[in-house]
């Protein structure tokens, strides 16, 4: 193996991991997933959150996940009626 492909190979290692690295394939299609910027409480025991790709409510029922890196992070594609659809949602252990 030469040096070259030997120091390329070695950076691919040494890259630390993404939060792209842990969202499952089911979540996440081309980066629909993000950290959540914002968190409120609806009538209810909805949420409504807000990440980089926008606001969206994650139903009550809901399951949620365990986030791998004690932030709150959440998945959502645009719906049909212009809003924004959650697809999952991750909550740090403490949650």
């Amino acid at each position: 193996m030469s040096r070259t492909i030997l120091f390329a190979f070695v950076l691919v290692i040494a890259t630390p991991a993404s939060a792209h690295d842990w969202y499952p394939i089911e979540c996440c299609h081309g980066m629909d997933c993000a950290p959540v910027e914002k968190v409120e409480m609806q009538e209810g025991t909805s949420l409504v959150v807000t990440s980089r790709h926008g606001t969206g409510i994650v139903p009550a029922t809901m399951p949620r996940r365990e986030s791998k890196d004690s932030r709150m992070h959440v998945c959502m594609r645009p719906s049909g009626s212009g809003g924004m659809r959650i697809i999952c949602v991750f909550l740090p252990p403490q949650i």
